[in-house]
């Protein structure tokens, strides 16, 4: 389920308007929490990489993923979390939630934050759609390797 939204974007808006990021992207996955923590521990093996390439560790908690370079974070009831450091111009936190559901693990990501005058247009109309993007095939991906992750650790 997909439920982006940008809270303060006014249709033909000037760049120099300050715009809030709000976007939810949530998958119940047939697998445990703990199972599926472990799959969103590993980038390389969840990450869409025929969207783009997953991201770089570079030691330190620091993570480049063009055009962002992201800072782990430790954020209260997140699984795993990430503060945006670079590019200038956004000032935004994402993460992954792990919940138990009734038929499995609800898996959530979110990204909050504010996009300045010289972000908020790059945002809008190229990074958005591809974020989206990237997130649902993501989620796929540890659908899918859940299944896998599950059988394995059955048989």
């Amino acid at each position: 389920m997909t439920t982006p939204s940008l809270v303060t974007f006014f249709p033909g808006a000037r760049s120099y308007i300050q715009m809030r990021i709000h976007n939810t992207h949530e998958r119940v996955v047939d697998a445990t929490p703990e199972q599926v923590a472990a799959l969103i521990a590993d980038f390389d093996a969840i990450w869409p990489d025929h969207i783009a390439r997953a991201p770089r560790y570079f030691g330190d908690g620091v993570y480049a993923a063009a055009p962002m370079v992201w800072e782990e974070i430790a954020r209260p009831g997140a699984a795993r979390a990430f503060r945006v450091i670079h590019p200038p111009g956004i000032d935004a936190e994402h993460w992954f939630e792990v919940e138990r559901a009734p038929t499995g693990t609800l898996l959530r990501h979110v990204i909050a934050g504010d996009a300045g005058p010289e972000f908020a247009e790059r945002w809008r109309d190229r990074l958005a759609a591809t974020h989206d993007r990237i997130l649902e095939a993501l989620l796929d991906r540890v659908a899918a390797n859940a299944v896998t992750f599950t059988k394995r650790e059955g048989s």
